[in-house]
């Protein structure tokens, strides 16, 4: 399990240092540079059985069974909505996955905490997003944060540390990651098969894995559906295009928005488009009839939207109040 290659240099110098890691580490910086992929990463380094420069040969009976994602010295703990296994019944199909991480999750791997390791070595606990943990799953983590069994290292990977509990935050390592130059970057994508990928990247504000989500041919569909009609001189028409976002859709709404409105506030101030720069025109047109505060006040309200736009709200009703937002500021109205 390879790093990504602007992680190696981190990974390496962790890696090498493995008998003497904390008990828990987290491992946090901007969404879409790899974090989750570094942990992994990290994860077979410390259980591999035959290190190559402290990092995982790829070839012991450790790295195949990490390879497979099944190694039994090994747990992941992610919302249910973002696991990927594929062999639940029917019944569990249709109910509705959940967006956090329960008590009755990190409890479940008490037992894999508390027994002996499969190969006499490192057991490793990676939980994502840990901001994703409600009060009480992150309160039922601490006391194996306190006093965990030897050998036993747990990585908590997060976009936003801040949201998790002091708590939690005292007892860890922190590692925090930042995303490459924008060159090595864009070579990165580009190897990906990413036409664009100078454009994708900007979308994403540097971030590559982003970008790579951001370029796929549906994603880039609804940028583009999003973007033009916030280009438009009046605004978009508010009910008629919230009517087409449903609740799977508002996230992307969301986080377009708030590029958009951050190009908005750079063009206002004299500088350049970060995210969108092929709207360069469009965005100066708009910045030039904008209420500045109004601006950063929408800019606030997005940013509270994005962090419950995965929550069960009523997603019609939520754009059209953010699309309203928008029209009010490019217009230098505030309410």
């Amino acid at each position: 399990m390879k790093a990504l290659p602007w992680h190696g240099e981190a990974l390496s110098r962790l890696a090498a240092s493995r008998e003497r890691l904390p008990h828990a580490l987290l491992v946090h910086g901007p969404a879409g540079i790899g974090k989750v992929e570094f942990a992994r990463s990290l994860a077979a380094s410390v259980l591999c059985e035959a290190p190559r420069d402290g990092l995982a040969c790829g070839d012991c009976a450790s790295c195949h069974w990490m390879s497979q994602g099944n190694h039994p010295d090994f747990r992941e703990v992610v919302p249910e909505a973002a696991s990927e296994d594929e062999d639940e019944g029917d019944e569990s199909r249709e109910k509705a996955k959940s967006l956090v991480i329960k008590i009755d999750q990190v409890r479940g791997v008490a037992d894999f905490i508390g027994l002996t390791t499969h190969r006499g070595g490192h057991r490793v606990l990676l939980i994502h997003p840990a901001e994703a943990m409600l009060p009480a799953a992150a309160n039922a983590l601490l006391k194996t944060l306190e006093e965990p069994p030897p050998g036993t290292l747990i990585v908590l990977v997060a976009d936003q540390p801040a949201r998790l509990l002091p708590t939690i935050r005292s007892r860890c390592r922190r590692i925090a990651l930042a995303a490459p130059p924008r060159e090595e970057a864009l070579r990165w994508l580009e190897g990906q098969g990413v036409a664009d990928a100078p454009a994708a990247l900007a979308a994403a504000g540097g971030a590559p894995l982003l970008a790579l989500e951001l370029a796929a041919p549906e994603e880039a569909q609804l940028r583009k559906r999003i973007v033009d009609e916030l280009a438009r001189p009046g605004g978009p028409d508010v009910l008629l295009f919230a009517s087409g976002f449903e609740k799977g859709a508002l996230p992307r709404l969301v986080f377009w928005m708030q590029t958009w409105v951050h190009d908005l506030v750079r063009v206002r101030l004299a500088g350049a488009p970060r995210h969108h720069p092929g709207s360069a025109k469009a965005l100066a047109d708009r910045a030039r009839g904008c209420d500045l505060e109004a601006l950063l006040e929408l800019d606030r309200t997005l940013s509270e939207a994005r962090r419950l736009a995965s929550h069960p709200l009523n997603a019609r009703l939520v754009a059209e109040h953010l699309l309203m937002s928008y029209n009010r500021s490019i217009m230098g109205t505030r309410s």
